[in-house]
C-alpha cells in the first residue's frame, strides 16, 4: 500500500516565522539621525524592485542611498543594524512548524527576500534547522504574488498546485496563490492557523 504524500508548506518569513513589531527601522531617527521616510523615498522606493527579484545587489544600493541622504554611515553598518533588529522569531511559529515536520509535511520558506537578507535568516539567525529550505524571490528572479513566483515553486517542487500549502500574512498572496491552484491560509497567528487548517478554511 502506497502513503499519499502529505501536502508542502511554504511559509513566509516576515510576519509570520519572523516578528515585524515593532519595526526594525522604528529607532533610525535616535541611532542614525535619519528617519524611515528618508530611507523609503531613497533606497525602498527607487531600487528595492530590483534588489528583491535579483537584478540588483543590496549593498551598493544601499550605498548609494546613503550618499543622496547626505549620511557618512556605512552602508554595510546600517545593512546589519537592519538585518539584526530584523530577526525576532516567532517561537510559537516555529513549534507549529516542528511539529508539522514531525507528521511528516515538506516544509520551505516563501518569501520575499534579497539574497543577502534570506541566507543570514537561514544561517545566522539559523532558519535553515526549522525548515527544508528557502524559496526567495531573489532566486526565482520574481516576488509575490506575481503568478510566477507560484508557478516557478510548483515547477521546482514537482507537486500538484493543490498539493502546495501557502501561509502568509498578506492577503493578497494569498489571494495569488489560490489564484494559481494553491491552498493558502492568511496568517494573523498560531491558533488561527491550526483552526484554519483542520476546517480547511
Amino acid at each position: 500500500m502506497v502513503t499519499a504524500q502529505k501536502p508542502v508548506l511554504l511559509i513566509d518569513v516576515d510576519g509570520v516565522v519572523v516578528t515585524t513589531k515593532p519595526h526594525w527601522s522604528a529607532d533610525l531617527q535616535r541611532d542614525f539621525g535619519f528617519d524611515k521616510s528618508a530611507l523609503r523615498d531613497h533606497f525602498f522606493a527607487p531600487f528595492w524592485p530590483d534588489i528583491v527579484t535579483g537584478c540588483n545587489d543590496l549593498l551598493p544600493r544601499l550605498e548609494q542611498a546613503l550618499k543622496a541622504m547626505n549620511s557618512n554611515i556605512k552602508a554595510s553598518h546600517l545593512r546589519d543594524y537592519w538585518f539584526s533588529k530584523d530577526a525576532t522569531l516567532n517561537q510559537d511559529m516555529l513549534d507549529w512548524i516542528s511539529k508539522r515536520r514531525q507528521d511528516g509535511h515538506r516544509v520551505m520558506l516563501a518569501t520575499n527576500q534579497d539574497h543577502s537578507r534570506a541566507m543570514y535568516l537561514m544561517n545566522n539567525v539559523g532558519l535553515e534547522a526549522h525548515c527544508n529550505g528557502i524559496y526567495h524571490s531573489a532566486a526565482l528572479g520574481v516576488a509575490k504574488p506575481n503568478p510566477l513566483f507560484f508557478k516557478h515553486i510548483s515547477e521546482h517542487e514537482n507537486r500538484e498546485a493543490s498539493d502546495l500549502i501557502l501561509i502568509d500574512d498578506t492577503l493578497q498572496n494569498v489571494t495569488a496563490a489560490r489564484a494559481a491552484g494553491w491552498q493558502a491560509h492568511h496568517f494573523t497567528d498560531v491558533t488561527q492557523l491550526t483552526t484554519a487548517m483542520v476546517s480547511g478554511d
